[in-house]
């Protein structure tokens, strides 16, 4: 079958401490709940993220600012933290050569795209000092309009492309992504006659890869935006329905729900065999993690890794490690490219060598990735498998998409609010006490009564 398919026959092998067979009939009624209570949420045009796939206007603007772009500058540096980052570098990662900013312009067909995401200082003055300011846009996204992080480094370059190319300069320079009507950077694009695109006062900043914070660098870099979102409008119109056995979503995130409250297993690893995803995976970290962990008893915990090199590394902990991990492996299975292992005569007497003739990387890593989940299950650790036929831009459509709406279901069957996120204010309200923004002195006060230490517990 063309399309992505989601395989959690490994949650309920018997082997692998696995579900019950009726454990999906007994939450058929909670899942199908959670699945009302976000149609509601969503008709009533509090949640839009899953409408993104077929909002054709901001598709259009964001490739034509990017056409635009690209025309006249050889860089984008796209400023933004969390998810006003980590969706647009999954997309482009997983989408474009895995070393597109080293290519040159007529190999790469498309801008070089950055994205610095930290505050750290170090990063970001190399970052600045490698790249040539004369051929260098910048994006600054983010929805608020007043991330601390992403501003400084907004003040950083708008002071120096002012100090070089006047005014003019720095307006043809930069571009917002923020909301439509309000926060301060919608009244900076105003003031300074920047050019804007709007992120959906309904879509919220992890669920916003498939808006303009995400178009606009995939656009940038040359990614498909027709096909993108034709694939994420396929898996959403797959997920209608609020039975388990129909709705990939609801399955994938019925099935982790089960195996953290039946079986304890509540660190969640998104372990793809392809370079191109790791970023998804980081991307995903985010969107589990600070969507569901709301209550000192609810909190999946999200974990990244990449086959095959995680099997040299935390493999070993999911192994034979505490018995709290699910594994989801994501399989493409057909690579974009393969290559060939050649073994001379001198290496044949070597029997741990020699056995590699004939083979390619293409089959060595599927072979692992088979052996790997087939280990778990053996050392009764269960196991999810999500199959991609290609990684190009329909499939990752799709794969953004079945993430984000199980995300959504998941907080439904938890009980708890995915679309807020209180404990990240909390330390905003904090740092932004300690740099004296106005208003915010009690936060300050708070921290700083707060700071006393034992000398004895310090070594210097």
């Amino acid at each position: 079958m063309d399309r992505l398919s989601l395989d959690v026959n490994g949650c309920f092998d018997a082997a692998a401490d696995g579900l019950g067979a009726n454990a999906l009939d007994a939450l058929a009624p909670a899942a199908a709940a959670a699945f009302d209570g976000f149609e509601a949420r969503r008709r009533s045009g509090e949640l839009g993220f899953a409408d993104l796939p077929r909002d054709a206007a901001t598709a259009d603007a964001s490739a034509a600012l990017a056409r635009d772009l690209a025309a006249r500058f050889e860089n984008l540096v796209v400023l933004g933290i969390g998810g006003s980052s980590l969706g647009g570098r999954a997309i482009l990662s997983a989408l474009t050569h895995p070393f597109h900013n080293l290519l040159p312009r007529d190999r790469r067909g498309a801008m070089r795209v950055f994205f610095p995401d930290n505050s750290d200082p170090a990063t970001f003055e190399a970052l600045l000092g490698t790249l040539e300011l004369e051929e260098t846009c910048f994006a600054t996204i983010t929805k608020s309009g007043g991330t601390a992080e992403t501003m400084a480094q907004h003040l950083v370059l708008r002071e120096r492309c002012i100090a070089r190319f006047g005014e003019e300069g720095y307006r043809s320079r930069c571009v917002l992504v923020t909301d439509p009507a309000k926060g301060a950077l919608r009244a900076i694009a105003d003031a300074e006659g920047l050019r804007a695109l709007p992120v959906p006062a309904s879509v919220g900043g992890r669920f916003s890869a498939l808006s303009a914070v995400g178009l606009l660098p995939a656009a940038a870099g040359g990614v498909d935006l027709t096909a993108l979102l034709a694939g994420a409008a396929a898996m959403e119109a797959r997920c209608r329905s609020g039975a388990l056995r129909e709705n990939p979503a609801l399955l994938y995130a019925g099935v982790l729900h089960l195996m953290d409250r039946q079986k304890g297993r509540r660190i969640h690893v998104l372990m793809p065999y392809a370079d191109g995803l790791r970023d998804t995976g980081d991307w995903f970290v985010q969107l589990w993690a600070e969507s569901l962990g709301k209550r000192p008893e609810v909190g999946p915990t999200p974990f990244r890794a990449v086959g095959a090199t995680d099997q040299h590394s935390s493999m070993q902990l999911m192994m034979e490690g505490p018995h709290d991990k699910v594994v989801t492996f994501v399989r493409v299975v057909q690579p974009r490219a393969d290559v060939s292992i050649p073994v001379p005569d001198t290496y044949r007497p070597h029997g741990e060598i020699a056995y590699l003739d004939g083979h390619t990387m293409g089959e060595l890593i599927e072979a692992e990735r088979r052996a790997t989940e087939a280990a778990l299950r053996k050392a009764g650790r269960p196991t999810v498998s999500i199959q991609l036929p290609r990684l190009d831009a329909r499939a990752m459509g799709e794969l953004l998409m079945l993430l984000e709406l199980a995300t959504a279901y998941a907080g439904g069957l938890y009980g708890v609010n995915a679309f807020d996120q209180p404990g990240v204010e909390a330390g905003k309200r904090y740092a932004q006490g300690l740099l004296g923004r106005p208003g915010y002195e009690q936060a300050r006060d708070e921290l700083l009564a707060r700071a006393h230490t034992d000398p004895a517990l310090v070594l210097g």
